[in-house]
């Protein structure tokens, strides 16, 4: 018999959006970089030693749980609109849900997926707003 509460393998323990959201921040901003990094310093090793290869930060790190958001993203991130002038929205409550009965996902399950969601999404619509006013800054 299970204790009562006692957490299962692979379960998302609660207030854990701000990790996934940190660690999918880290993954558009740094981790291409890093990763170039970390070869050239292993090439490299005189040049650039390993210490000045930035790591990944605590707040920031991947767990095991996250690839599974990060794939249903991926997967539904262009299932959104776009503007005619530039721009996008978030994806749709209806993207969401089809792909969450592809999968199974119900009751509290989808709660959970599309709260994840929803902020992985948040994140992306940041991070793009913010290249787009760099970009405008560049050329003024």
């Amino acid at each position: 018999m299970r204790r009562p509460r006692r957490q299962e393998k692979g379960r998302v323990r609660q207030g854990r959006l701000k990790k996934l959201t940190a660690a999918f921040r880290y993954d558009l901003e740094r981790n291409g970089q890093n990763k170039w990094l970390a070869k050239i310093a292993a090439e490299f090793p005189l040049e650039l030693p390993k210490e000045k290869v930035p790591t990944r930060p605590e707040e920031a790190r991947a767990e095991y749980w996250h690839d599974f958001y990060w794939r249903a993203w991926e997967a539904l991130r262009f299932d959104r609109q776009y503007g005619a002038m530039g721009g996008e929205s978030p994806i749709s409550f209806l993207a969401y849900d089809a792909y969450a009965r592809r999968y199974g996902l119900e009751g509290e399950a989808f709660e959970r997926f599309h709260a994840f969601m929803t902020a992985i999404d948040t994140e992306w619509l940041i991070h793009v707003a913010e290249k787009t006013k760099e970009r405008e800054g560049d050329q003024t």
